[in-house]
């Protein structure tokens, strides 16, 4: 593609941008733009057999579509995110997570434009330069005119104060610069800069790039009085995993007859408390599991010939944190039985099952033999698809539709102070005198007196705002 139809395409965006965005909050805007930009750029840059790209645009596409449904914080902040990731693969198509997260953030605030500069600035000389009427000028021809012309100014001016009626009048019609839509503008050129001249970190890409996925055998022998060998490091780790065994299981057990026999409960913690605290220690527990991992099958320790029982043993050490994880569900459920749903207790949930999705990556590795960096980036990519995927979702809604019809107490405090897409849900109830809400019947009322439900621009629209307008409006 030429220069002067990537400036064009470039341009063309600028445009759009703008017309999308500028003095607009985000909603069908962002799902428009979404769209046709990664149709093109998947055109434009050949990208169509990149797994990866297709892994970032998903995310970002699953954001966009989050923002047209619902337009909040959580999913706004997930769709500028994933447009980073997108900007990042611009420059690494193979890069990882983190790399692309860096990458399009430099380049989104400013270093794409700062680093295409010279070539912006080459390619407008040699733009002016084949104009007929500049082509052939050389400075010493330009010399030649300057002369003339200033003299022929001089005599003009000293003719005008001669007679006052010998007057060229150049008059320009009255304009005044829009410096707030100048300045979105120039922000439109900034952000959308890496998707036309890629810019990134190079010795990072490369540094990234040589960190492979699958273990390879180094045939050097261990050095230095203070390194263990592999014999006694595979030693070590099975005493490590067979006595974290023990206590996990132990634990577990504990835990267990507490749930069936509630006078071995003696700490005064609430059913929340112990809730919480179990998450924490899970999440603890994981993460110092899978680092136990990733340090006693690093290497050659994965070729050694006797690994089969610290194999064996580190199996059994995901799976008992998989029971563990379990178990934390299972308390979790039996307090959102009795109290309902929050954001805190769907979080548990949430990162129970990224806690399922990282042993189940661990045990992969291990048997698979694959390095640190592949679990790395398979968790981040599971992050991001989750935090994609939870911005789908209008949790308030599912929160109090639970805990209306489900919660054997129901906390109506904590049900009113949730978003206006509640109000539908809770109006209904109120006209079916339901005895629990008709309490909160003035709270309610003056939330949806003060709804603001004019109807918006076409860009900023929702479906939330639309669905809100069918069902308050009468």
């Amino acid at each position: 593609m030429s220069r002067s139809m990537l400036y064009s395409f470039w341009s063309l965006f600028i445009a759009v941008h703008t017309w999308l965005f500028y003095e607009e909050s985000l909603g069908l805007n962002g799902l428009i733009f979404s769209m046709v930009l990664v149709s093109f750029l998947t055109w434009y840059h050949q990208l169509q057999t990149q797994r990866k790209w297709w892994l970032g645009a998903g995310g970002h596409l699953i954001s966009a579509l989050a923002v047209f449904w619902h337009g909040d914080f959580t999913s706004s902040l997930m769709y500028y995110l994933s447009s980073l990731v997108v900007a990042g693969l611009m420059y690494s198509p193979k890069g990882s997570l983190p790399v692309l997260l860096l990458n399009g953030l430099l380049g989104s605030i400013g270093s794409a434009l700062v680093a295409s500069v010279p070539v912006l600035w080459a390619d407008m000389r040699k733009s002016l330069a084949e104009l007929p009427f500049v082509s052939g000028i050389t400075s010493s021809k330009a010399y030649l005119y300057v002369a003339p012309a200033t003299v022929s100014v001089l005599f003009y001016l000293l003719y005008y104060s001669a007679n006052p009626d010998f007057f060229l009048d150049i008059s320009f019609p009255d304009f005044e610069l829009n410096f707030k839509l100048a300045g979105y503008v120039f922000m439109g050129v900034i952000i959308t800069a890496p998707f036309f001249f890629p810019w990134g970190l190079a010795g990072l890409v490369e540094w990234d790039k040589d960190k492979v996925d699958a273990l390879k055998r180094y045939k050097s022998k261990n050095k230095g009085s203070k390194a263990l060998g592999l014999a006694y490091e595979n030693l070590q780790g099975r005493a490590m995993f067979g006595m974290l065994n023990l206590l996990i299981s132990i634990f577990l057990v504990f835990n267990m007859l507490q749930v069936f026999i509630p006078q071995m409960v003696r700490s005064h913690s609430n059913h929340s408390q112990q809730v919480h605290q179990g998450f924490e220690t899970l999440m603890i527990s994981i993460v110092i599991a899978i680092l136990l991992m990733m340090y006693y099958f690093r290497g050659n320790q994965n070729f050694y010939s006797g690994r089969a029982r610290l194999i064996r043993m580190a199996m059994v050490w995901i799976l008992l944190n998989g029971l563990l994880a379990l178990f934390t569900c299972y308390k979790n459920m039996l307090y959102v039985d009795l109290y309902g749903l929050t954001y805190k207790r769907i979080w548990v949930f949430i990162g129970i099952v990224l806690t399922a999705i990282g042993l189940l990556f661990t045990f992969y590795k291990i048997q698979n033999l694959k390095t640190n960096w592949y679990l790395l980036r398979r968790n981040a990519w599971t992050l991001y698809f989750v935090l994609a995927l939870y911005g789908i979702a209008d949790w308030d809604r599912v929160i109090v539709w639970y805990n209306v019809n489900f919660a054997e107490e129901l906390d109506m405090a904590y049900v009113t102070s949730l978003g206006t897409t509640t109000l539908p849900y809770l109006t209904d109830r109120l006209a079916d005198n339901d005895p629990r809400i008709e309490v909160y019947r003035k709270r309610i009322d003056e939330k949806v007196l003060s709804l603001q439900l004019t109807r918006s621009s076409w860009q900023s629209q929702t479906l939330d705002d639309v669905w809100l307008r069918q069902k308050l409006v009468r």
